[in-house]
């Protein structure tokens, strides 16, 4: 008798590369809903919940109960939902396993749809895409805290393209690397995804770019933001959709004939790092995302060793190998770290990569039932982390316990923050941040003060300071820091 207490038993995607434009969200997830429910051999009244991962390229209000009538639900169906970000997707399945344990729901949908690439590319002809009415009361990224603190983001610290690189550089640093050799090692990681998107005929990009040619800096691969060009940046400007459909031990036992095609849930958790990325201790390392893989792992009653396929969230190349470190695994480790392509590759659809994940995975353990996959997901700078165990539904561990939890606490506390300061400062990581002339536009530095405490701050001369931080590594590097009252912002000039 196993432990396990939801199974994955239908899933589709959908990737509109052969297409010049998409339907918009809402159209696209009750088309991709009910062709998971065709897989899954169900017919939506027999759904008891649905989940819509928000979009960012359109907003809805009432978004589930609209998405449950376009697609024929019982009008009590319970509508899930949870924050945006990367791990939404494993967020609501974590809750909805819960939910199936406590014998709440038996039958749920998650699914979710994003049409940028339409909609930027109407924008950019001047024109608003034939979608219904957006209602702008309604936020994408609503029921958080926003993406960093305003002192970050005044100091140009707001979107991901910012925070990453300042991992990735601090990442470099503490494995004693150049930062040529960080960006050769970061290469070499999506190019091993990219060699799996090559092979998904759901990937955007399948032309799997060598780790040269991704490093290398030219007209169509500009820099981002140091050390990142753009073909190691998650791409967002992409037309695609994803379900899965989740059923409990109860139903499957009930529906026998349905096990064959499923996927276990062997175990899933979630946890949070301190939420504005100034504030946190290393930038090297993930605490939260370390305790969110252990203890998916532990939950799954599996060691790493016994994973056959990773899927680690790849916005950008720093999650990867935060990813490793955590389960201590060697980046030239023979297995798979991504099972689609990754974000930057088999495309990067809103806060719904994972959607995509799930469904690969569940589609891969009906090909090779033997496996075990570890899914991973990130969300906002870093700050959200959920792991999720699979294997086949007749391939379950002994030792699986199929146990989730949404959120584990950590123990960190956050680092005090030093504003309209001035003094000696140490650098702990910097990036330089270019526009579409592959000029730098500002420098961001995350300092430590002699007091103890942790600061932000730009250059006043971003293009000469470029000169000087991208010759010789800045990290460890003492210099000063000074409150300039009339731009309310700190700015920083190394010491030479």
């Amino acid at each position: 008798m196993s432990n396990v207490a939801a199974y994955l038993i239908g899933k589709a995607q959908k990737s509109y590369h052969d297409t010049r434009t998409a339907p918009h969200p809402r159209l696209q997830m009750g088309m991709i809903a009910k062709r998971a429910l065709a897989d899954a051999g169900l017919v939506a009244t027999q759904l008891d919940a649905i989940a819509c991962v928000d979009p960012l390229s359109w907003t809805y209000a009432d978004l589930e109960k609209k998405i449950s009538r376009d697609i024929g639900c019982d009008d009590k169906i319970t509508t899930i939902w949870k924050p945006a970000g990367g791990t939404t997707p494993q967020d609501l399945l974590h809750d909805i396993t819960i939910a199936m344990r406590e014998k709440r729901l038996e039958t749920a949908i998650i699914m979710g749809a994003e049409a940028m690439r339409t909609r930027r590319k109407a924008v950019r002809a001047g024109q608003e895409p034939d979608w219904p009415a957006r209602d702008k009361s309604i936020s994408p990224m609503r029921g958080q805290k926003a993406f960093t603190s305003e002192w970050e983001s005044r100091h140009g610290l707001r979107l991901p393209i910012q925070v990453f690189p300042l991992l990735e550089n601090a990442i470099g640093h503490a494995n004693k690397r150049s930062a040529q050799q960080q960006i050769r090692t970061a290469a070499a990681l999506l190019n091993k995804n990219a060699k799996v998107a090559a092979h998904n005929p759901n990937a955007w990009f399948r032309d799997a770019p060598s780790a040269s040619d991704i490093a290398e800096v030219t007209t169509e691969n500009r820099m981002i933001s140091f050390p990142y060009t753009k073909r190691m940046n998650a791409i967002m400007d992409v037309d695609q959709a994803a379900a899965v459909v989740i059923v409990s031990d109860r139903f499957l036992a009930k529906n026998p004939h349905l096990r064959s095609t499923a996927a276990a849930v062997l175990g899933g958790a979630g946890a949070e790092e301190i939420w504005n990325p100034l504030q946190r201790h290393s930038l090297s390392h993930s605490p939260a995302m370390q305790t969110a893989l252990l203890a998916a792992l532990e939950y799954g009653g599996l060691d790493t060793k016994d994973i056959d396929a990773f899927d680690f969230y790849s916005c950008f190349p720093a999650p990867i190998q935060l990813a490793l470190a955590a389960l201590d695994i060697n980046q030239d480790d023979p297995r798979p770290f991504t099972i689609t392509g990754g974000l930057a590759y088999a495309g990067g659809p809103g806060n719904n990569y994972v959607t995509h994940a799930l469904a690969t995975a569940l589609e891969q353990l009906r090909e090779k039932p033997s496996q075990r996959i570890l899914i991973t997901g990130v969300g906002m700078a870093n700050t959200k982390h959920a792991a999720t165990l699979l294997s086949h539904a007749n391939e379950i561990p002994t030792q699986a316990t199929g146990l989730t939890q949404y959120r584990l606490p950590t123990t960190e506390e956050a680092l005090e923050v030093a504003t309209e300061a001035n003094g000696l400062c140490s650098v702990v990581s910097y990036t330089v941040e270019y526009d579409r002339n592959s000029e730098p536009v500002n420098v961001i530095y995350i300092l430590d003060t002699q007091d103890g405490r942790r600061a932000i701050a730009n250059a006043k001369d971003p293009i000469n300071e470029a000169r000087i931080v991208l010759s010789s590594d800045p990290i460890d590097k003492q210099g000063d820091l000074i409150w300039d009252e009339e731009q309310k912002k700190q700015f920083f000039t190394l010491r030479h």
